[in-house]
């Protein structure tokens, strides 16, 4: 018989000093959902409060504390930030930065709710135990739903990728909670540490397939496709950094768990099957929303290798360097890519053709990003990927690796046609409207950023370090 729970279980106990972040986004909600039953509040005023939100949360993660967990050890409570924690918050806040500079609706509901999902992935990445997890996870997925549902693209169906995203995050809860009671049975605790037995290790594979739902890896992957094709460029960027950094921070959780577990070797032959898959898929894409789908699904896959070649290893803090350093590098390349579909207006690879020669300026930093996202060298892609690949012939998983460069060398094919489309093609328009505003502004930075961390990735070094300690 399972026994009662253990009062630690459902101590309430919430350090406001190691949740500032959290406090600060929770207050940006509130402020734009007060703004919004306001008279005479600009979307301009909006986004602006969004933005500062999301800046300050940054800014406040220099200045949040530690915590082991309530008690004084891991996993005895509803807290526990410590350094991995901090770091990915990073990536969750900054990924979040363009969607909420793109934003130009006329009220209040996206930014509160990109805030809101923002808000979730905290309460993740500062969850002390199994329950907070999942509350955290929630937090973060149900206002991603209705964004789907809220920003399109243009000619999409109305809802059905917010439903097809809705019943693949319900699918994926499931298979949580379901896991969850497992190891609850098997332990008699929620904590971090492994539960014994076969009925552990089944609980412990039941929440990490709930974890590559929300990374789409093989073969968890139908939804992906169509609800980043049917999302705005803005959205689906968000989604394919911010959310995914979240899945992946999940997912390694979970082999912190049980370093030497089943889950934990499967990881480098899922995220290899993974990475190969969206690469071949990609070639034959002719919808450009739809190949940078799949190729943000070939990254989730080296991601996954990156995650399984951590847990080999140990969980160490040092090993888990190369994973936040291809997350960094890919949220400004995805990101980037996507906002540029949001310049251009181009949807089909064919409204690519000599695009250079009309619109020189977005078409080389747009040239940048695919450079950087086939890992051309110096660009940052290429020192991420090797970082990941290093480690994880470090480990021994060198047949996983091989799949994973092989996906790698099979994205050169659609990365560099699209410049070849770009270059050396006619173009099909006599003349394109001047490109302005917050989307080119963004663009710029992203391209530069990518590009940047290629050749001096020490810029990040010590601000990397101050997280890690």
């Amino acid at each position: 018989m399972i026994g009662p729970i253990p009062a630690a279980e459902f101590a309430v106990s919430f350090p406001a000093a190691s949740l500032w972040p959290q406090l600060t986004l929770a207050a940006g909600l509130l402020a734009c959902l007060a703004a919004g039953m306001a008279r005479d509040i600009s979307a301009a005023a909006v986004r602006v409060v969004g933005v500062c939100a999301l800046i300050v949360a940054v800014w406040m993660l220099m200045f949040t504390a530690s915590v082991p967990g309530a008690g004084g050890g891991p996993g005895l409570g509803p807290v526990r930030l410590d350094s991995l924690g901090r770091a990915w918050q990073v990536l969750f806040y900054v990924g979040a930065l363009p969607l909420a500079a793109m934003l130009d609706e006329d009220d209040e509901v996206p930014m509160a709710l990109v805030l809101g999902s923002c808000l979730g992935m905290g309460l993740l990445a500062a969850a002390g135990d199994l329950l907070m997890l999942f509350i955290g996870l929630e937090c973060m997925s149900l206002p991603a739903y209705l964004l789907v549902a809220r920003l399109r693209s243009q000619g999409a169906p109305p809802y059905e990728a917010a439903v097809k995203y809705f019943f693949a995050g319900a699918v994926a809860s499931s298979l949580f909670l379901l896991g969850l009671a497992f190891h609850y049975a098997a332990s008699g605790s929620f904590g971090f540490a492994a539960a014994p037995g076969p009925v552990g290790q089944a609980g412990l594979a039941l929440m990490g397939a709930a974890a590559l739902f929300k990374i789409a890896a093989v073969p968890f992957h139908w939804w992906l496709p169509d609800v980043y094709e049917s999302s705005s460029p803005a959205l689906a960027g968000f989604m394919s950094t911010s959310i995914k950094a979240a899945a992946v921070f999940f997912l390694m959780r979970l082999a912190a768990m049980a370093p030497d577990s089943g889950l934990s070797r499967c990881l480098p032959w899922a995220g290899a099957a993974t990475a190969l898959y969206g690469a071949l898929l990609a070639l034959r894409q002719q919808g450009l929303q739809r190949l940078l789908a799949y190729s943000s699904l070939s990254h989730a896959g080296i991601l996954v290798v990156a995650v399984g070649a951590w847990a080999a290893q140990g969980c160490d803090g040092a090993s888990a360097a190369p994973i936040f350093f291809y997350g960094l590098v890919y949220l400004f390349m995805s990101n980037g890519a996507f906002l540029f579909l949001e310049v251009s207006g181009a949807g089909k690879r064919p409204d690519l053709d000599g695009y250079a020669k009309l619109c020189p300026v977005p078409a080389a930093l747009f040239a940048a990003l695919l450079l950087s996202l086939a890992g051309i060298p110096p660009t940052g892609g290429f020192l991420a990927k090797l970082f990941v690949f290093w480690e994880a012939v470090k480990a021994g998983l060198f047949f996983p690796v091989a799949g994973a460069a092989l996906a790698a060398l099979l994205g050169l094919g659609y990365y560099l046609a699209l410049i070849r489309n770009m270059y050396f093609d006619e173009p099909k328009w006599s003349k394109a409207e001047p490109h302005t505003g917050a989307a080119m502004v963004t663009l710029w930075a992203c391209a530069v950023a990518a590009a940047t961390l290629g050749v001096v990735p020490w810029l990040f070094s010590r601000f990397l370090e101050r997280l890690l300690s």
